[in-house]
């Protein structure tokens, strides 16, 4: 009876999160069909499906964590061409997903700005527009950001592994390459220039 009181309640305490967690048979069921309910109401009975490119292992970076960081001599790595990540697009798009993430280490240039607003384009265009695009490129100039954008990127992610400055900094190398308050900033442009940023 207790998760029944918990889940008609506006907000919940530490101690309620703890409780719903830890129910068991009736009120496990309970939880379920409130959670139901609300998934119903806010997304609907869809299934929505994003395809997956992860086009490239090669990054700029040295995040101590991360098994594709610069420093790591043990992978090999790859880089697919626009034709298999074309490829890749218009099997999502002919299967029915609802959009595809692009993903690879990070990295800044002129070349790499180029070959995404390249792909972006290319991928609307062989999904007459219906494609939604997500970006993981890592950090980048707002004009850039601003530019993929404008030629249809509509998500991005960039991971915040630390909100921490100080632990942010134990696992970034200390270098121009990683900076906390850049990430910051990159967030920032990201979602005044319109993308739904994760």
């Amino acid at each position: 009876m207790e998760v029944r009181s918990i889940i008609e309640r506006e907000g919940l305490s530490k101690e309620d999160i703890i409780t719903l967690l830890r129910s068991e048979g009736n009120d496990r069921d309970i939880l379920f069909q409130k959670s139901g309910e609300i998934r119903d109401k806010y997304a609907g009975k869809k299934v929505w499906l994003r395809g997956l490119i992860e086009f490239s292992n090669i990054c700029s970076k040295n995040c101590l964590y991360c098994g594709i960081r610069k420093g790591n001599r043990n992978i090999s790595r790859y880089n697919l061409t626009d034709e298999e990540i074309l490829k890749a697009a218009a099997f999502a798009y002919e299967k029915g997903f609802g959009s595809v993430a692009l993903q690879s280490g990070e990295l800044e240039s002129r070349t790499f700005t180029n070959r995404i607003e390249s792909l972006i384009r290319k991928i609307k265009n062989l999904s007459d527009g219906k494609l939604g695009i997500t970006l993981s490129v890592g950090e980048q100039e707002k004009e850039v950001y601003q530019k993929w954008f404008d030629a249809g990127a509509h998500r991005y992610l960039l991971r915040m592994e630390a909100t921490n400055p100080g632990l942010y900094s134990k696992i970034h190398p200390s270098d121009t390459l990683h900076d906390f308050s850049r990430r910051l900033n990159c967030l920032e442009s990201l979602k005044n220039i319109g993308y739904q940023t994760g």
